[in-house]
């Protein structure tokens, strides 16, 4: 594979496709964004996420994205000190106005972000709160997904263990730890693109 970076292509590629008033509020996130925007903090918590946690993110106050683990404590198995004992989450675009667990209807062909690998720093400061746990279905056991890995000759795509994959999977995240201003920025920049996410929940 090419040590073009395929990610940051294909975000181009959809910024050059949205009508120049998009393109202009995506600008203006983007210059301000650290000063300007974060992730509300729902409740702190000291507990270790575990595999099928479903947990709320709230990029408004009173607007909570759904979410769930699917890999708790990542284990290598090439060696990668940064990874090791993160976690793979997917967050979706169902959403609610409540914490609870009432307007759960996960959708892998329609996620609010691409898979991510995250730290426990995200429920321990309280941006991501688990109201439930739900152990994983036979669709969640075998999803297509995978990570882009950038590397110094050749990217490629890999598990969360590292292990190359000879292929793209149907669900693509970039490899490596995912910050929190990351997440936020990523979530901002779909609620930008498609302001209906913002709209009232019935």
């Amino acid at each position: 594979m090419s040590n073009i970076n395929l990610m940051a292509k294909r975000i181009k590629e959809r910024y050059d496709n949205l009508d120049k008033e998009t393109q202009n509020a995506l600008d203006n996130f983007f210059v301000n964004r650290l000063s300007t925007h974060q992730l509300q903090v729902i409740k702190k918590s000291k507990l270790e996420p575990k595999e099928g946690d479903v947990f709320l993110v709230s990029p408004r106050s009173g607007i909570y994205f759904y979410g769930k683990v699917i890999v708790s404590k990542i284990v290598r198995k090439v060696p990668d000190t940064f990874v090791e004992g993160k976690h793979v989450i997917f967050i979706f675009k169902c959403r609610t106005n409540e914490k609870t667990i009432d307007n759960y209807y996960p959708d892998y062909n329609n996620l609010l972000i691409p898979p991510s690998i995250v730290s426990q720093d995200y429920w321990k400061k309280g941006y991501f709160y688990t109201i439930s746990n739900i152990p994983l279905t036979e669709e969640e056991m075998n999803l297509d997904f995978g990570f882009y890995k950038i590397h110094l000759k050749n990217n490629f795509f890999c598990k969360e263990t590292g292990e190359v994959l000879d292929r793209e999977p149907a669900l693509l995240g970039m490899h490596g730890i995912t910050t929190i201003t990351g997440i936020a920025s990523d979530i901002e920049r779909e609620l930008i693109i498609d302001p209906s996410l913002l709209e009232n929940i019935n």
